[in-house]
């Protein structure tokens, strides 16, 4: 897509160094998130839970089904026998019925950290109205940290931008969540002006993730999912395996449907030399620029639906808690 990017700003000094306390000082510029408003979220979603959770286990025992099969207490299946079964699980009733013998299959207990990806790069310092992609893509991330703190879980994030990452490994800890929210902040504050997607910044998360995140774990990838590299698939793929995920991408409104403002002037980035000129009153223009994104959504959803990976669309018009629930990432 060809979106609209706001003018260019000033660039904001910024002081890089994160101490081990989570520190906050307000943004100098509105565009920016604040600690304060995504604190804030935290009493909004008091009486939410990630939706995928079934019950509250204590901090010890954890509260998800693992994605590995074995001696627990919930019943999964029953298949035929295999050899290195254990005998006491074998289903008697069914190996009569088919004169073959069949056992039963338990889904093991165990603790499913929670980790956010969260994308903080120029490509989503963009927005109309309300706030810019960038800043709801923490939002979102932040809703979720809360909501799955409240349920004891161990939470904890992946953010990138342009220029580096930040691991925070998770834990049962508030402290450990500002001080990654924090770090967002700071990588977004160093954002300066809007730039072209580059699909190469998600391709070398993923790479790191695959390194970084323990089997069983809950991701949530919040940021620009639809351009994804042919590599990055296959790092997901690697991740699908041992983890459950949900991707969340974020949408501005004027990338789905062009504006009816006349001749519209519209570029890749600011750095590009390049761009092309549109008649936003034509009505086949209208339908060519809102077909373009169409059939960009649809190809992202059906390549993360082969990998069993949700795919939902949040926009940074949207509040940010009432999209969550809506598309029942929470309840």
């Amino acid at each position: 897509m060809w979106p609209f990017f706001p003018k260019k700003r000033k660039p904001v000094q910024t002081n890089q160094a994160v101490d081990s306390e989570p520190k906050f000082t307000p943004p100098l510029n509105a565009l920016y998130s604040n600690l304060e408003a995504l604190v804030a979220f935290r009493f909004h979603v008091k009486q939410k839970k990630l939706a995928h959770q079934n019950r509250i286990m204590s901090s010890s025992s954890g509260s998800h089904h693992a994605l590995r099969k074995g001696q627990g207490m919930t019943f999964s299946e029953v298949r035929q026998y295999q050899p290195g079964d254990d005998i006491r699980h074998i289903d008697w009733r069914v190996t009569a019925r088919t004169q073959k013998p069949h056992t039963k299959v338990f889904i093991e207990e165990h603790e499913r950290p929670t980790i956010l990806v969260t994308e903080q790069t120029p490509a989503l310092f963009f927005g109309s109205q309300v706030r810019l992609k960038v800043n709801q893509a923490l939002n979102v991330s932040a809703i979720l940290a809360w909501v799955a703190l409240n349920q004891n879980e161990r939470v904890g994030g992946f953010t990138f931008n342009q220029t580096q990452q930040a691991w925070v490994a998770p834990k049962r800890s508030q402290h450990t969540l500002l001080y990654s929210l924090q770090k967002s902040i700071q990588m977004q504050s160093s954002i300066q002006q809007p730039e072209a997607v580059n699909p190469l910044l998600w391709q070398n998360s993923l790479k790191q993730l695959t390194q970084v995140v323990k089997p069983g774990s809950k991701l949530f990838l919040i940021g620009d999912m639809l351009q994804l590299s042919h590599t990055s698939r296959g790092y997901l793929q690697k991740l699908r395996r041992h983890n459950d995920i949900v991707a969340l991408h974020i949408v501005e409104p004027l990338e789905k449907s062009l504006p009816i403002l006349g001749s519209l002037s519209l570029t890749q980035s600011r750095a590009s030399s390049s761009s092309i000129t549109l008649n936003s009153t034509n009505p086949k223009i209208q339908q060519w620029y809102a077909q373009m994104y169409q059939k960009q959504w649809q190809n992202a959803f059906d390549q993360f639906t082969q990998l069993n990976i949700p795919l939902l669309e949040i926009s940074n018009h949207e509040n940010p808690v009432e999209a969550l629930c809506r598309h029942k990432v929470i309840l």
